[in-house]
């Protein structure tokens, strides 16, 4: 048949990058999740140092000052993370859960399971339309996750979630990997001609690959936030178990080595009060 051979490659080409883009995706989500997970043993270390230095006599002023600040931003960590839990469980009750969400209709594929929706709401922070996630309900804000996740704007001019190539009409980053895969199958061209479907794969193939790039990019910045929530928290962890066991409860008994352990700790503390709180952009 006219262009079989070059629809034949076309397709096993996009469906080669598919795989990448699925790979990629996947491993991102499972990254993400795990950082929500690093942050919440973060908000358990903070608290610890908060007690600490509430029940610290004759402390200096500025502990105070950088506790009250420390406060500030767990606190707006735990309302974000509560509204969305939340408006999780109502959205779960009126739709029977968030899998699924930001999927088009007839597409038959779950979105997220709702924790790991929750961690990518937390780790993006708003939706592409500035509305912070955590203020939208649960369906609504795996939609704003799933349209971060899959780029927000993947056309330019225009979409996140609505957006894509007509041909595709599918939403997210799981709907460009559909996308292929209907093409790979015949199910969305079934009845073109063999140059057109062709050359439909190479434009479905180049916006996966881009998608790919770009959700690589995500997967790094997750990384690097996750590795110093990790290292901060274990350098916190170790202090105020060290100062706990030397039962150190009055700073007027502290030698310097006592008082340079507490600032770093105290330092150290704020930055990870502020990596809680830091979005991926």
């Amino acid at each position: 048949m006219l262009n079989a051979g070059c629809k034949k490659e076309a397709l096993a080409v996009l469906e080669r990058a598919n795989k990448e883009y699925q790979s990629t995706y996947e491993r991102t989500v499972k990254n993400i999740s795990d950082l929500h997970q690093k942050r919440l043993e973060a908000l358990i270390t903070l608290k610890a140092v908060e007690g600490y230095i509430q029940n610290l006599a004759n402390k200096p002023k500025e502990y105070d000052k950088i506790v009250s600040e420390i406060v500030v931003r767990r606190n707006k960590f735990e309302s974000d993370l509560k509204i969305l839990e939340l408006e999780s469980k109502k959205a779960d009750k009126v739709s029977g859960g968030v899998a699924g969400a930001g999927v088009v209709a007839g597409a038959g594929v779950a979105a997220f399971a709702p924790t790991a929706a929750m961690a990518i709401a937390m780790t993006f922070g708003t939706a592409s339309t500035g509305t912070a996630i955590a203020t939208l309900s649960g369906v609504a804000a795996t939609n704003a996750a799933l349209a971060w996740l899959g780029g927000g704007a993947l056309i330019a001019g225009g979409g996140g979630m609505a957006g894509g190539g007509a041909f595709l009409a599918l939403a997210g980053p799981v709907g460009w990997a559909i996308g292929g895969a209907a093409l790979v199958g015949g199910g969305v061209l079934a009845n073109s001609k063999n140059k057109k479907i062709a050359e439909k794969a190479e434009i479905s193939t180049r916006t996966v690959k881009n998608e790919t790039v770009r959700i690589k990019k995500v997967d790094i910045k997750v990384g690097e936030i996750r590795k110093t929530t990790i290292s901060l928290n274990t350098e916190i962890s170790k202090l105020i178990i060290v100062m706990s066991q030397l039962g150190l409860k009055d700073y007027i008994r502290f030698t310097e080595d006592d008082k340079n352990n507490l600032r770093k700790m105290m330092n150290s503390s704020e930055a990870l009060s502020q990596k809680i709180g830091e979005i991926v952009t």
